[in-house]
């Protein structure tokens, strides 16, 4: 696999409206944690990231679970911008891209598990399980490659 197809960067680029915690507050209430921010049901709004880093008293006042946040939205990015410059430029490393949407699956899991940790009942990590399958899904070749010995180059 030496780049990204069109539909691989439209499946990450749809991961930015998958929501990567699910949080049921109770009927009718659902706090979803998006890569990008905060959106609830009841009432029904959206808050951006640094709108929800601004209102915190601090990012280090924040659990080790939520300082993670802005990283793996800069994950995300970076495979975003990765798998478009292979279509677009047609120049793309897929490990890169591939790297750094596991890392972005990663710190998903990390907010996931800090919700979890901290008695959040009823979070469901929608984020980790779509990108997962993003990634299996587009890039099974460049994972089964991973750790196989180098192949010799054919005359």
């Amino acid at each position: 696999m030496a780049r990204s197809s069109p539909a691989a960067v439209t499946a990450i680029l749809t991961l930015a409206v998958v929501p990567w915690v699910l949080q049921l507050n109770g009927t009718g209430d659902l706090t979803a944690v998006m890569s990008w921010g905060l959106v609830n049901t009841n009432p029904w709004h959206a808050l951006p990231l640094p709108s929800y880093l601004d209102a915190t008293q601090g990012f280090s006042t924040l659990p080790q679970s939520l300082q993670v946040w802005p990283l793996g939205l800069g994950f995300y990015c970076g495979a975003l911008l990765s798998a478009a410059s292979g279509v677009v430029f047609e120049r793309e490393d897929v490990r890169v891209t591939v790297g750094l949407l596991a890392l972005s699956t990663i710190t998903s899991v990390i907010v996931w598990w800090g919700l979890l940790g901290r008695g959040a009942a009823g979070t469901i990590p929608v984020g980790a399980i779509a990108a997962a399958m993003v990634g299996w899904w587009f890039y099974y070749p460049v994972l089964d490659s991973f750790g196989a010995p180098p192949i010799s180059p054919q005359e």
